[in-house]
């Protein structure tokens, strides 16, 4: 009896810090980043992943938040699958509530987690699609300064995870570039956790549904 795990490349840290040492996770599958950008490749993504790992697990967790998909999985996979809630990844870390503070707080937030801030550059121009936009002879990086023109705050997401020190320098960078100001705030692993021990919790109700 084992459980099986696919994750987005950005909670990656997360999802493995939780894991490490339970002997009934056998299997994590990381899947790229930026998916979130496509709703219907990563529902399409997530689904072929999903029917391949049922065929190996009794149950699957996903290291995701909704990001407008997963509320549109089918409900007739062979295994429960299970998922934390918050809207995406910056709602799984700091929770629904905490995070819509921080944006009645300041509009102008752009939110930094960890997987997102290790990304960098990448990662800004991937969220904006600003390669998709870009007009002819504009430079990616001078289109998304126009698209962040209204933020005034960078908000990290401190896991206490990894190398804290590396993160922290590349966020300043990415609030210097864009001229807004860096805050700090501590997440919480608590919504993977709950997700993860409802997973183990369904892999014990499917043991004893095999004994009896």
């Amino acid at each position: 009896m084992s459980l099986g795990i696919i994750c987005c490349r950005v909670l990656e840290r997360e999802v493995r810090s939780l894991v490490s040492g339970i002997p009934e996770v056998s299997h994590l599958e990381v899947l790229e980043w930026g998916l979130h950008t496509r709703p219907e490749l990563l529902l399409s993504t997530l689904i072929s992943r999903i029917q391949v790992l049922q065929e190996q697990v009794q149950v699957i967790m996903l290291g995701y938040g909704r990001c407008l998909t997963l509320d549109r999985l089918p409900n007739d996979f062979k295994v429960p699958i299970i998922y934390p809630e918050g809207d995406d990844c910056i709602g799984v870390l700091l929770g629904q509530e905490r995070y819509l503070e921080a944006l009645q707080e300041e509009a102008g937030t752009w939110f930094l987690t960890p997987g997102w801030t290790e990304l960098g550059m990448e990662f800004i121009f991937k969220e904006l699609q600003v390669h998709r936009l870009a007009e002819r002879n504009i430079e990616p990086l001078a289109l998304a300064h126009r698209l962040l023109k209204d933020y005034t705050r960078s908000l990290f997401i401190d896991m206490n995870l990894g190398d804290r020190t590396q993160l922290l320098h590349k966020a300043r960078e990415i609030a210097a570039e864009f001229r807004m100001r860096l805050e700090i705030t501590e997440g919480s692993l608590e919504r993977l956790q709950v997700a993860l021990q409802r997973s183990l919790q369904a892999l014990q109700s499917s043991r004893l549904t095999i004994a009896k």
